[in-house]
């Protein structure tokens, strides 16, 4: 790639930095244009087409972080590289940056055979993303190719053919070697996507695609591959609908910022029909693997996992997306270093947003935790939905099961809307303190929206009330044990 087609925006309110920057990046062969503020960096971007953006933090009006929030909703990471170029350097605005998008991060004053070196990359990067996907399909898809790829079967892992163990779990070569990849149903495991997403181990299916591990190797980080694949004769969702919905969930990640929610990357075309997601990568669990192995949680943990979920939602109704399908399986749990755990939101990919009008009444959701209003009347579902989702979640944990069972999903819904809400047993002996969890779980899990909390602020702050009697009862129960 010849330097000096890449158009490059310097955005930077000090104008000693902004000529300083552009002079040498002139120099250095590419083609420079500045902006004074954000504003005129977003109007610039509107307007123009720009290969990489070096953006300052620290600007009056709009800064580099909300700037930085603006583009990541019209442009890709490796659509438009943004490296933030400040003099902020705390863990904190770093973190930030990242979760927001930036592809990179460089501090003032600055080395210019760093940010050279950063553009350089960063633009190569670009470039490849762009020019090689389809000859490296063709490549990939070759018959002897596919032969050659092999995979663990305990961990799903990708592994040459003549390894003598498994690099993830270590599980010996089997004395008749390596399965074949090809007669697997994890059908990407062991290729390249995009040009540089590496797919090493399937780590979970959906209905709609396989979720792979990706390992980045332009960037050597960690990423999650969620696979859409609209030739899957399994997939009982029309083909319009799937991208629709598709097109959606990226929509709706690209804007939410939360850190409880998984934020999105990329989207690799991998052929017409098939397509990646590039997300986090959540080292954790779901919620719904714990209950399986803890059926019951303590009433403490039950509510710090739905307060964690309730905060990444709360922004997310704030922006006006419903997720529409809040349960323990797109639910995942992180374990944190020290000590606790941390809560991550996965799958907005049936979100309704609320202007958005969809063109059949289809009945999308999970039966055990579904609002009456989600099969009854679709028109109503509102991010009260998803409070009465949180709700059935939250029984789940401290009951050890949902709140409305059945024979089949007739049975399941017809009680979600016809029986009130059971006793929690579990709660027993904790005497008194059970009556505001009951009455918190009646509140969420009211058959009309209008009887719910209003929003997931009333139920943070009813949390937030009942959180130390609980934590108080079970450090009581601790000291007689002792």
């Amino acid at each position: 790639m010849a330097e000096d087609q890449s158009h490059i925006l310097v955005v930077d309110d000090q104008e000693l930095n902004r000529d300083l920057l552009s002079r040498r990046l002139r120099k250095a062969g590419y083609q420079v244009s500045c902006a004074v503020d954000g504003f005129d960096a977003l109007e610039q971007i509107a307007a123009q087409t720009f290969d990489l953006v070096l953006l300052d933090i620290m600007m009056p009006g709009m800064n580099g972080l909300e700037v930085l929030e603006h583009v990541r909703r019209t442009h890709s990471v490796t659509d438009l590289p943004v490296i933030m170029a400040t003099a902020k350097t705390d863990n904190e605005t770093v973190v930030e940056a990242l979760q927001l998008g930036a592809n990179d991060y460089v501090t003032k004053p600055l080395e210019f055979g760093v940010v050279l070196a950063r553009v350089r990359s960063h633009l190569l990067v670009r470039e490849a993303s762009r020019g090689t996907s389809a000859a490296d399909v063709r490549a990939q898809e070759d018959p002897e190719t596919l032969a050659a790829r092999r995979y663990c079967d305990r961990c799903r892992s990708s592994v040459q053919e003549d390894a003598g163990s498994c690099s993830f779990c270590n599980q010996p070569r089997p004395t008749d070697g390596w399965p074949r990849v090809v007669d697997s149903t994890f059908t990407y495991l062991g290729r390249t996507v995009g040009s540089r997403y590496f797919l090493d181990r399937c780590i979970g299916g959906g209905a709609v695609g396989a979720v792979y591990h990706a390992r980045d190797l332009e960037l050597n980080r960690e990423y999650a591959a969620k696979i859409i694949s609209l030739e899957d004769p399994d997939v009982q969702v029309n083909r319009d609908e799937l991208r629709e919905r598709t097109a959606r969930e990226v929509n709706v990640l690209s804007k939410l910022t939360n850190p409880h929610i998984v934020k999105i990357y990329d989207v690799v075309t991998i052929n017409d029909n098939v397509f990646a997601l590039i997300l986090d990568y959540v080292r954790g669990f779901s919620l719904s693997r714990l209950l399986e192995r803890a059926p019951r949680l303590s009433v403490v943990k039950a509510l710090d996992i739905a307060r964690q979920v309730a905060q990444g939602l709360y922004e997310a109704h704030q922006r006006g997306i419903v997720h529409c399908d809040i349960k323990p399986d797109n639910i995942m749990i992180e374990k944190l270093p020290i000590r606790g755990h941390f809560v991550h939101i996965l799958d907005f990919g049936i979100a309704e947003i609320l202007d958005f009008q969809p063109r059949n009444q289809t009945y999308h959701g999970t039966p055990h935790y579904s609002a009456p209003e989600q099969f009854r009347d679709p028109d109503a579902i509102d991010h009260r939905t998803d409070i009465y989702a949180l709700g059935a979640v939250l029984f789940h944990m401290i009951e050890g099961h949902p709140p409305f069972e059945g024979n089949n999903v007739y049975e399941v819904l017809t009680r979600h809307f016809s029986e009130p809400v059971p006793r929690l047993k579990a709660l027993e002996p904790y005497g008194t303190e059970r009556q505001f969890i009951e009455e918190l779980l009646q509140r969420m899990l009211a058959k009309e929206p209008a009887q719910r909390f209003q929003d997931l602020s009333g139920f943070l702050r009813y949390v937030d009330a009942i959180m130390p009697m609980f934590q108080g009862r079970d450090l009581e129960r601790a000291q007689k044990k002792a």
